[in-house]
């Protein structure tokens, strides 16, 4: 195989390359010249054997020296691709960057773990054609490429869980794709990609799409487009809530889980300023955080993506998916989403197969080689319906998310008793509640609306006549006069599929009131002094049937369950005639039938 130097590619895929694209169904072998692509009605054509196509693995050079040993780090891509490349086909190339290809774990499927597998010996052979999408684009043309992120399986260096040295270490492996930097076969000898056209598409799924998003943010030229599925656009609202730790959260463990044989001792230092940027014992932002948020800055965002969100997903929050929409209708870009029913392990071939494929063949072939199959100007929302939610549904087309048809409606605790109110647009005629901790009760607070003493607000609704609409981001107004200098606030939206019992969390808000006007710098509260809060939940699409109850749950400090408890936390007086929770109804206050 060719082993020559070839010139820089950046920028858009060339007019030649495109010309060079054979059209009206004629075949490679037909064609004058090199093996060309094999076009029918702008869609590319399984026309290559993907038996004979040439599977090896290689190392590309970073830039840079993450792990202090004086060598630049280098990190391992495997790599299909099809053998014509050898007689002058020009491939686009579909890349994956992971910390879980080799020895971790699969991050569509999370409970079954990956074989270990060295070198391009039979177990990275069977990983890399164990991937559903080398079947589906190498017979068509492209190359598909696996790299492990710096400090996981093979690759040297240590991982920043998603912060600037890993996203600079996925944009070197596009560049070498598109003919700039260095990169090395197992034997030492130099690798060239001059079977490459230069443009380059990414997907994958939850951390492998969080590490598409942080790529495109850097605007590098070469990525033409990025299909993330469940991705993380801002690390800190992850595990962060509006200057709240999340209970579970623990990124330098995360980092110390993903990192591979040699780079859990050697890297052990990094991981320990991981914990201290972090500043986890505050919940504040800082500047490591926004090293991590690859929306806070879109100016040099260009690449389309189709993305995915679904709908019960606990561990991707739906305010990353939100927060990465919103910021490319702003900026422009084009952009696809497939909203689908489930958790964070679902995907959209689970609900229709055929059709994710080709979506995702189309929307590469529409960015990676210019072809226009018109998937840019279809409608931009494929739905799946939760009245009708099985396998191959038919889906609820939209033009965007979320429903233009949904309108705020204002909700109120009425007037409590022993805690309990019922959830109504009409105000409490009753202002005062006062609200002790929580530190006995936890998560029975969301279940039980009868406990005493009144350890939250909980407002529930009468059965509702129809099936009613959520779309969009709902918004909590809290009007509280505190006894201490600290007090977390969590709000929960629920709904009951038998009375008060069956409870399903529709969207959840918490938020310090020390960070009540900033993130980045707490101001302490003074005792006795009462404020006004507003502060968004989590963005939902969700429809609650006929029959069941929509809930409002008021917490203070939520010890033992969503966020790391206040030990400064007291109890909270509440003027209920000024607490409101605002949710985006569709079709407005006539269709919310409570």
């Amino acid at each position: 195989m060719r082993k020559h130097a070839v010139p820089r590619r950046t920028g858009a895929i060339s007019l030649a390359v495109v010309a060079t694209l054979v059209l009206a169904g004629q075949s490679p072998a037909a064609a004058a010249g090199p093996p060309t692509l094999s076009i029918i009605d702008n869609e590319t054509q399984p026309v290559f054997s993907y038996a004979d196509a040439i599977v090896e693995s290689l190392s590309v050079e970073t830039g840079e020296d993450t792990d202090g040993d004086g060598v630049v780090d280098h990190v391992y891509v495997d790599l299909m691709r099809p053998r014509e490349g050898e007689q002058g086909l020009k491939s686009p190339v579909l890349l994956t960057a992971s910390p879980y290809n080799e020895g971790y774990e699969n991050p569509e499927n999370e409970d079954i773990p990956l074989r270990q597998a060295i070198g391009a010996g039979p177990g990275f052979a069977w990983r890399i054609q164990g991937d559903v999408r080398t079947d589906l684009f190498v017979p068509r043309g492209y190359a598909v490429a696996q790299m492990q992120v710096q400090g996981t399986g093979r690759s040297t260096g240590c991982t920043d869980l998603g912060g600037p040295h890993d996203i600079a270490a996925v944009t070197a492996v596009i560049n070498w794709f598109a003919g700039s930097g260095r990169a090395f076969y197992l034997d030492g000898s130099p690798a060239t990609a001059d079977w490459s056209t230069g443009a380059v598409g990414m997907y994958g799924h939850s951390y492998d799409g969080t590490l598409q998003v942080g790529a495109a943010s850097t605007g590098v030229p070469a990525l033409k487009a990025i299909v993330p599925t469940a991705p993380v656009a801002d690390w800190y609202k992850w595990v962060r809530t509006n200057g709240l730790t999340n209970y579970w959260a623990d990124m330098p463990g995360y980092a110390q889980r993903v990192a591979g044989p040699a780079a859990k001792e050697v890297c052990a230092g990094r991981v320990a300023s991981l914990a201290a940027a972090e500043d986890a014992a505050s919940g504040d932002r800082n500047a490591f955080w926004d090293a991590h948020d690859y929306v806070r800055d879109m100016s040099r965002f260009t690449a389309p993506v189709l993305t995915t969100w679904a709908r019960d997903d606990a561990n991707v929050d739906s305010v990353q998916f939100a927060d990465l929409w919103n910021a490319l209708g702003a900026k422009g870009v084009p952009r696809k989403l497939w909203l689908l029913n489930g958790h964070h392990g679902s995907s959209p071939s689970d609900w229709r197969y055929d059709d994710w494929k080709r979506t995702l063949r189309r929307w590469m072939d529409r960015w990676l080689l210019g072809l226009d199959n018109g998937i840019d100007r279809e409608p931009a929302v494929d739905a799946q319906r939760q009245t009708t939610p099985g396998p191959g549904t038919p889906p609820e087309i939209a033009s965007t998310w979320p429903r233009q048809d949904a309108t705020p409606v204002r909700l109120h605790a009425g007037d409590m008793v022993n805690g309990s109110a019922p959830l109504t647009t009409e105000p409490s005629a009753s202002a005062d509640f006062h609200m002790v901790r929580d530190t006995k009760v936890g998560p029975l607070l969301k279940t039980q609306p009868g406990i005493e003493p009144p350890y939250r607000i909980f407002g529930v609704t009468p059965p509702a006549a129809a099936d009613t609409r959520f779309s969009g981001t709902p918004t909590m107004t809290a009007t509280v006069r505190p006894t201490t200098r600290s007090t977390p606030l969590s709000a929960y939206l629920v709904t009951y599929r038998e009375g008060v019992k069956g409870m399903k969390v529709l969207s959840r808000g918490l938020i310090d009131l020390k960070n009540r006007h900033s993130l980045y710098r707490p101001e302490p509260l003074v005792p006795g002094e009462t404020l006004t809060v507003t502060w968004e939940m989590s963005p939902l699409d969700q429809t609650v049937p006929a029959g069941q109850r929509i809930g409002l749950i008021l917490l203070g400090d939520n010890y033992s369950s969503d966020t790391v408890p206040d030990p400064e936390a007291g109890p909270i007086d509440f003027d209920l005639t000024k607490t409101s929770i605002t949710v985006p109804v569709v079709g407005g206050r006539a269709a919310l039938t409570l």
